[in-house]
């Protein structure tokens, strides 16, 4: 008995597994030069939790978009570079010590959690189904790489700069932006933050 569809099925199944196994072999050829995939490092619940303490205490500095203002971008290639060879310990760390500027060090160890949550969503990682946490974060070796998504839009600086004792009215327009910068060149913040 045949079906009416003769052998199409068997070729599309055929065409099928041979496209299945290109993509295998290219993915298991970037594995073999060492482009490792991307780890899972949070949960979708900590980066939205995240995105909240992000817009309350981040965004005036660093911009609504994480493309930055008086605080440098925090999204995009730039910011996630191999070039600078950051780890998320190296990030978490200093945002957790550092930020926020106004009040460095104010927020409760979850927060600073679900902040890099935040901004590893945003650079591209996956969320997976394990919580991050201040201890895997602090000693997380994991390379913080830009993997994708939009990059930060481009923002022009304010003139001067926007650092120092000079007022600049916040993207909002919501008044002047905080006087202390911490992207003031020599200042404490790691190479590509500045």
């Amino acid at each position: 008995m045949s079906l009416p569809c003769g052998n199409r099925g068997a070729r599309v199944g055929g065409r099928f597994a041979v496209l299945l196994g290109v993509a295998l072999s290219f993915a298991a050829l970037g594995l073999q030069r060492g482009e490792a995939a991307v780890p899972a490092l949070y949960t979708a619940a900590q980066a939205r939790s995240g995105e909240r303490v992000y817009e309350h205490h981040c965004a005036s500095c660093h911009g609504k978009q994480e493309q930055g203002l008086v605080g440098p971008a925090l999204r995009g290639p730039i910011f996630a570079s191999v070039k600078a060879n950051y780890t998320v310990r190296d990030i978490f760390l200093f945002l957790s010590v550092n930020m926020p500027a106004p009040a460095p060090g104010s927020l409760s160890p979850l927060q600073y959690v679900d902040v890099m949550s935040f901004l590893l969503r945003q650079n591209g990682f996956p969320a997976g189904t394990v919580r991050l946490t201040a201890t895997t974060a602090g000693s997380s070796a994991v390379p913080l790489r830009y993997h994708g998504g939009a990059p930060a839009p481009a923002v022009r600086a304010p003139a001067g700069g926007g650092c120092g004792r000079q007022a600049v009215r916040s993207a909002a327009g919501a008044g002047p932006a905080p006087r202390h910068c911490p992207a003031t060149p020599g200042g404490p913040m790691p190479r590509a933050l500045r």
